[in-house]
């Protein structure tokens, strides 16, 4: 946790330094960001956000597109991947792509793409539905310890909800869930409602816009219940959720934002795009989202980023390897 908080700092110092101009010879014409996922999630939204910080602020001199591309992110991803290295097609995603990886999920991974930046770092909360019966943590491991009956977890298969699932298992040796594959956030949320599942996560915005009332306290009528956030810390616009660590379940888990090129593209169009990323991240409007949905404002690039993907993929790759998938 502690090399985490290094790279933070470290990057986050360095979102303040002054980015050069992009090359007069890219883009000459529109730049095509992927998100893997449906409209609406924290990735497309990020997206969407950077794209209208570039526009507003001219800091391209063509257009940024957002294709959305449903199903498993590793369709989006894939696409990505094979995509003519010409400059003009990135990827946006988070470390479910390093996950999916580790647990032999897809046959590609972080590797197949060249890193152009990190734009920020965002921690969920772990969630049931107000009808359950799980009303900490605590409880919610009790049951996790009985073979006989299987707490069923909502994940994306080798996405980072399923990898925080996979986290709070390895911090109890006798606890194990079987994970249900729903998809990301926006899908889990009808699971648990739906009682389809018992556990997921949910993002912090996706707490405040579905459960909490005009107070800032958990509504009665709330259809879910957090029990723990991943961060190190309580976030500060849920203080009333303990994080897993203060309840004994060391968990702390926050991903981060991915742009990624296929492997190929030219220099002069990543450090274009980061550029461009860079002076977005230090705009007023990104700066206000991070603020509303607490996420980090943490941005990396070169060797830098390299580092630190490198670093994680040390990190993750022994734990979640050994991981058998469950249907």
């Amino acid at each position: 946790m502690k090399r985490i908080e290094k790279l933070c700092a470290a990057a986050f110092a360095a979102s303040c330094a002054f980015a050069s101009p992009a090359s007069a010879d890219w883009p000459e014409e529109p730049v095509k960001i992927i998100v893997p996922f449906g409209v609406g999630g924290t990735i497309d939204t990020i997206s969407r956000t950077f794209e209208r910080a570039i526009s507003e602020n001219d800091l391209m001199d063509q257009p940024m597109t957002i294709l959305n591309i449903g199903g498993h992110f590793s369709v989006g991803s894939r696409r990505v991947m094979v995509a003519e290295p010409d400059g003009y097609e990135f990827l946006l995603i988070h470390l479910a792509l390093m996950g999916a990886e580790a647990m032999g999920a897809i046959d590609f991974g972080w590797r197949d793409f060249e890193p152009v930046a990190l734009t920020g770092r965002f921690c969920n909360h772990i969630s049931v539905s107000s009808e359950s019966d799980y009303q900490t943590l605590e409880d919610l491991m009790i049951d996790a310890r009985n073979d006989d009956d299987p707490v069923l977890a909502g994940v994306n298969f080798g996405g980072q909800n399923h990898i925080t699932m996979i986290l709070l298992e390895n911090s109890d040796p006798d606890a194990s869930f079987r994970h249900v594959q729903t998809g990301g956030g926006t899908k889990v949320f009808p699971a648990l409602v739906g009682g389809h599942v018992d556990v997921g996560t949910q993002t912090t915005l996706e707490i405040i816009n579905n459960s909490v009332g005009a107070d800032g306290n958990l509504a009665e009528d709330a259809p879910l219940r957090p029990l723990a956030f991943t961060g190190a810390e309580r976030d500060p616009r849920l203080p009333m959720v303990p994080t897993a660590s203060e309840q004994g379940y060391e968990v702390v888990f926050c991903p981060d934002f991915w742009w990624l090129a296929p492997k190929g593209t030219p220099q002069e169009a990543i450090d274009g795009l980061a550029d461009a990323l860079q002076a977005a991240a230090d705009t007023q409007l990104v700066k206000d989202l991070y603020d509303s949905r607490g996420f980090l404002p943490t941005f990396q690039r070169d060797e830098e980023f390299r580092e630190y993907v490198t670093w994680m993929w040390e990190t993750l790759e022994g734990p979640l390897s050994s991981i058998e998938h469950q249907n």
